[in-house]
């Protein structure tokens, strides 16, 4: 279920968040975009709007959307939750799944998130954190495991695919009631990840309700 990242422009900004700042929630629901980069959305995951506003070119996080749906004018989901953030100290650091980071000239950096990218955990991690309205790292430590540890403080240095006993891995994640739990799923059943991670958080929310 991957995570994604598309941009707001400046003037449906100003016209749908007239007045907001950086601590205010903008509380939109959907993102009226066609585009075909936003397909791996419909295997779930979330979707990080963000904007470029003048006149240092600040990149601010403007809403994440969670439960999308494509409809007739975008993609429509709950409503956002999390407050405009500037997290323009956070760009020499993302680095999406294509792994090139943000490479924009002057004056070019609108245009150059002008195409929706899929964003790493890593990214997904560093964007909540910004916000202040993450969701927390529920995975436990694993000192001796033969794949790399997901815990909250192992996170960082845990790359996306691994291997293990002639296996290959992705790191996936669920989230429920404020809580993340990241996974590593065979590359095998890729196809079938939805049903897993429905499995692994139904799994976790008895966990919680223990």
């Amino acid at each position: 279920m991957p995570d994604m990242l598309a941009i707001i422009s400046k003037a449906i900004f100003e016209k749908e968040a007239a007045g907001l700042s950086p601590g205010q929630v903008l509380p939109t629901d959907r993102y009226r975009s066609q585009s075909r980069h936003l397909s791996p959305l419909e295997d779930g995951g979330r979707l990080f709007l963000v904007t470029v506003r003048p006149p240092n070119e600040s990149l601010w996080l403007v809403a994440v959307l969670e439960g999308l749906s494509p409809d007739d004018e975008g993609w429509v989901g709950r409503k956002n939750r999390i407050p405009i953030t500037d997290v323009t100290s956070a760009i020499p650091t993302l680095r999406f799944e294509s792994g090139k980071g943000l490479q924009a000239a002057k004056g070019a950096l609108g245009m150059s998130l002008q195409t929706p990218r899929v964003l790493t955990s890593t990214d997904v991690e560093l964007l909540l954190a910004s916000a202040g309205g993450g969701p927390i790292n529920f995975t436990a430590h694993q000192e001796h495991s033969a794949l790399p540890c997901l815990c909250k403080q192992c996170f960082p240095r845990s790359p996306e695919r691994a291997e293990a006993q002639g296996m290959r891995f992705v790191r996936a994640q669920v989230e429920t009631s404020g809580r993340l739990l990241y996974y590593w799923l065979p590359e095998e059943l890729a196809g079938d990840s939805r049903a897993v991670a429905q499995a692994v958080r139904g799994a976790l929310i008895g966990r919680l309700g223990a």
